[in-house]
């Protein structure tokens, strides 16, 4: 008889950049359903990678900045990333079936390092997908304006960008929560995340949503993309599957279910252990789809693994694309549309003439007050000379 459990043979790799990233990966490294993905870390900071707790550990650049980090200079970063340190990251990432990066822009290593990675994953033909952190609204204008930089700059070269505002991350936190547990607490939901992400990869074994569909949706247009988390354990009840359904639609990544019925297109996968049956399976997929819109792409993928024995868990990348019309095409704004056709203009062409400079037309420009002053006064003032005709 065959083993209904997953054969892995593809290869997620991981990295964690930055100390937020280094903290996510932490996170991640804990969970028993990661033991599968290659895992490591990238830092300026040589406290950071000492604290991370990680086995596969990058030190950036600390042949000259002495392991002190950037100070949230994405021109060092940049600096130190180009150093050749980065050929060992390429090295651990080169037999990638995907590549999955994270860290917090904004500040310096992550912001010039999720660029580096996609650069090398783009050369390489390694499918990459960032998940990064945006600042708090109460950082400043600079910082939002140094993570809006490091996106535009990451776009080309990435096969999907997704960007979660760090605002999102506490709007199911209580306000009286500690700041040390608020922060880690975001920490777990992004790593769960990423997790849920490299699930697709695997889910061959019941029903197939493979990267290829992910990559589809997110490469058609320009998007935004919320991710819904929910996981539950068999002793929790007969209704158990339900129970993790619940937990994704309240899902802070998610930011509500108006964003899932607003959705042009949806990526679910559900993974539970080989006990999972049909009936537990159907229920689920089905109330999901009681969420969402009529005209919504749905991807489904369901998988189990044996290391998820008594436990479910269900991911959903919500899709919104941003329509961007063509103002030349059949799709014009309204404002262009309100403007009646013109008919051809009667005026006919006026004959503009050469100003020439005579004698100075090879030298060095003078100029006053706005006037080439070695054109002759009657062209710039345009007086025209009775020549006796």
């Amino acid at each position: 008889m065959s083993n209904v459990n997953t054969d892995i043979t593809a290869r997620a790799t991981v990295i964690g950049l930055g100390n937020a990233g280094t903290k996510i990966m932490r996170e991640l490294s804990l969970m028993n359903a990661s033991s599968w993905l290659s895992i490591g870390v990238a830092d300026t900071d040589k406290a950071s990678l000492e604290q991370s707790s990680i086995h596969t550990c990058f030190p950036v650049g600390f042949e000259w900045t002495q392991g002190q980090g950037c100070g949230g200079n994405a021109i060092k970063a940049e600096r130190a990333f180009a150093h050749p340190s980065r050929n060992i990251i390429n090295e651990f990432i080169k037999d990638s079936s995907i590549l999955i990066v994270t860290g917090g822009m904004g500040g310096g290593t992550a912001t010039a390092g999720c660029s580096s990675l996609a650069r090398a994953a783009k050369k390489m033909g390694i499918p990459s997908v960032f998940i990064v952190t945006t600042p708090f609204s109460f950082e400043g204008h600079s910082k939002r304006e140094v993570a809006e930089s490091g996106i535009k700059m990451l776009l080309p070269d990435a096969d999907v960008v997704i960007a979660i505002p760090n605002d999102i991350l506490y709007s199911s936190i209580p306000a009286h929560t500690s700041a040390e547990e608020a922060f880690r607490k975001s920490d777990i939901e992004i790593a769960r995340a990423i997790l849920g992400i490299a699930e697709i990869i695997r889910c061959r074994n019941i029903l197939s949503a493979d990267l290829s569909d992910f990559k589809n949706i997110l490469q058609k247009r320009k998007s935004s993309c919320c991710i819904g988390l929910g996981n539950a354990d068999r002793n929790e009840g007969e209704n158990f599957c339900h129970t993790a359904l619940e937990r994704l639609m309240l899902s802070p990544l998610l930011g509500g279910t108006e964003n899932l019925r607003e959705a042009n297109a949806v990526i679910l996968t559900l993974t539970g252990g080989p006990e999972l049956n049909i009936g537990e399976m159907r229920h689920s997929l089905e109330a999901v789809q009681r969420h969402i819109g009529p005209e919504t792409k749905l991807i489904v993928g369901a998988n189990t693994d044996q290391i998820y024995s008594g436990l479910v868990q269900m991911t959903l990348i919500a899709v919104r694309y941003e329509i961007l019309p063509d103002a030349t095409g059949p799709e014009e704004t309204s404002e262009l549309r309100d403007f009646p056709e013109q008919a051809q203009s009667d005026q006919p062409e006026l004959a503009l003439l050469p100003v020439s400079k005579g004698i100075f037309s090879n030298t060095s420009r003078n100029i006053y007050a706005s006037q080439d002053l070695d054109i002759p006064t009657f062209l710039r003032h345009g007086v025209h000379l009775d020549k006796g005709r």
